[in-house]
Parts: structure tokens; sequence; C-alpha cells
């Protein structure tokens, strides 16, 4: 390996080259593309366009995470604002140092977290189990996804807004907007159980037509039925008249029998009937062809929908 911060370095990371070129695990020719972006990622920071530099450094160092790769994505993220994430990977790389006993590269990244511990804050983000039980949990920082390691720890951070949020399938999205006020605060944020996503089916209600639409020969014989029933009707009020009639003839200023009374309501309800009869006799002999009526509901979007068809 060519990445290091001094020349003595490079005998560790030609051991940990031979080790990770063991791993069976590894994409083809990963070290060898992540040597071409961490050296372009170097030239880009050189030039001063640490905008450009960071996402090669930072697919570098997914491919081949080497000691010098970290620090170097450190910098970068230091010249883009992006302190939180830089001093977390300077604590690793001090990390990485002590174990391979490497002391002068683990105090030069200590001194680089000297430098930026008045710049940031840490918020200590607390994930309860009932939280962390929802499977396929994801929680982001700002858009950038949360490694594991970073649930219930202190995630180093700049003042100022940020935004935390939590998915998982089949529950409702957590969002909340965290404010750092002022470098060197703590702030506590707890994720809270997700509740589960309300589905909504879709109903859909449909009654089918009649096996058979009214015809027009069919309205006709009904048309002659309801003819009949008005005609019998017409004669039932006629006879029930005629009845009132004679009873009352020549009884002028005597009180009305109970025979009179009857017929009177008998002629009232043949008329009614007359009236009814003929009236859906003229509706139903109106030649119309046999037609459809068709309404559809829609409640709200997403939610249940109706449709009612109607043949006659």
């Amino acid at each position: 390996m060519k990445r290091y911060f001094s020349t003595n370095v490079l005998l560790v990371a030609s051991l940990v080259s031979s080790v990770a070129a063991g791993e069976a695990a590894r994409e083809p020719l990963a070290e060898e593309r992540a040597e071409v972006l961490f050296r372009r990622g170097l030239e880009l920071m050189d030039a001063g366009r640490f905008a450009r530099a960071c996402p090669m450094l930072e697919e570098s160092r997914r491919l081949d995470p080497a000691m010098g790769t970290t620090f170097r994505l450190a910098e970068c993220y230091e010249h883009t604002e992006r302190l939180g994430e830089a001093f977390m990977l300077y604590q690793e790389v001090t990390s990485e140092a002590r174990r391979r006993h490497a002391e002068e590269r683990a105090a030069f990244a200590r001194a680089r977290l000297v430098a930026l511990g008045p710049r940031v804050a840490v918020v200590n983000l607390i994930v309860p189990d009932e939280t962390t039980w929802a499977p396929g949990l994801t929680l982001t920082w700002d858009t950038r996804e949360l490694d594991r390691g970073l649930w219930n720890a202190g995630l180093v951070v700049t003042k100022g807004k940020h935004v935390l949020a939590a998915t998982a399938p089949g529950k409702r999205p957590f969002r909340r907007e965290v404010t750092v006020t002022a470098a060197g605060t703590l702030v506590d944020v707890e994720v809270p159980p997700l509740a589960d996503e309300v589905t909504r089916r879709r109903v859909v209600l449909q009654l089918e037509p009649l096996p058979r639409p009214m015809s027009i020969e069919d309205r006709r014989w009904l048309s002659l039925g309801a003819l009949m029933v008005g005609l019998g009707g017409l004669t039932m009020a006629s006879v029930a008249g005629l009845s009132t009639w004679l009873a009352t003839s020549g009884t002028a200023g005597e009180p009305a029998s109970e025979a009179s009374s009857t017929t009177s309501v008998a002629a009232a309800a043949g008329i009614g009937l007359a009236g009814v009869g003929l009236f859906a006799a003229g509706s139903l002999w109106r030649a119309a062809p046999a037609g459809q009526v068709q309404i559809a509901i829609t409640p709200r979007p997403g939610g249940g929908a109706g449709v009612l068809r109607l043949s006659f």
C-alpha cells in the first residue's frame, strides 16, 4: 500500500494489504480500484476541490478501509464543514493507530481531535429496545444512514439544525428536527417505537346487471296489465259514484247513511287506482330501449371505491 502518513507506515500497510488480499469476499480488483480513487481524491484535495474529492475517498475507503484513506477522508470532511463526521473518523484513526502501536500517527490524529473539539457538539442518540425490534429499521442523520454502532451512543455533530429520521417496512416513518444551539453541548434525542402503518384496502362493490334487460315487448304487456287495472279502478269508481247518487237522490237534508259513506270511500279508492294504473300504462307503453345506469363512488384518494350498475 502506498497510502501513508509517513514512510514508516509502509510496512504496516503492506501487512494489512496481504491479509485483505486473502479474503474471498473482496470485490474483484478492489484494492487497485481503491488506490486509483485515493490518488485522484488527493489530487482534487490539492486543487482545493474538496466537494468532488470526498465521494472518491468514500468509495476508496469502502473498497479498502485503509487507515490512511480514513485519515484523508476526515481531512476532506473537515474542509467541507462535515465536522462531526470528521471528528468520528479521527477517533477511528486514533484507535486503529494505538492498536498497531503507531504512537506517532495516533498523536497526530489526537491533535486533530483536540482542534475540532470546541467546534462540535454531541447528540446522545437513544434507541430503546422496543424500537430496535422493528425489522428493517433504518436511522438516518441529515439523509445519511447511521451505522448500528452509533445507536445508543454519542453522535458528534456541528451546531445548527439537523434532521433525524427512522423508517421500517410496515411502519410509519419518524422524523424529528434537532437543533444544536452551540458547540460543546450535549443533546439527548430518543427514537420512539414506530407505529404500524395503516393499510388501506381498496374495496370494489359491483352489482352485476340483470340477466336480461326489460324489452319493449315486456313493457307493452306490463302496460296492458296496468291499463286493465286502471280501467278496473275507473269502473269501480263509476259504480260507487252511481250507487252514492242513487242512495242520496231525494234525501236532501237527511244525514248520510252508512251505506252511502262506504260507497263514497269505494269511489275514492277506485279513482286513485284508476289514476295509478293509467299512469303506469302510459309510462310503460312509451317505446324506449333498455338502458344502464352506472354510479361510481370514490370517498377519497387511497380509500375504497364503489361501482353500482342498474339495468332497466
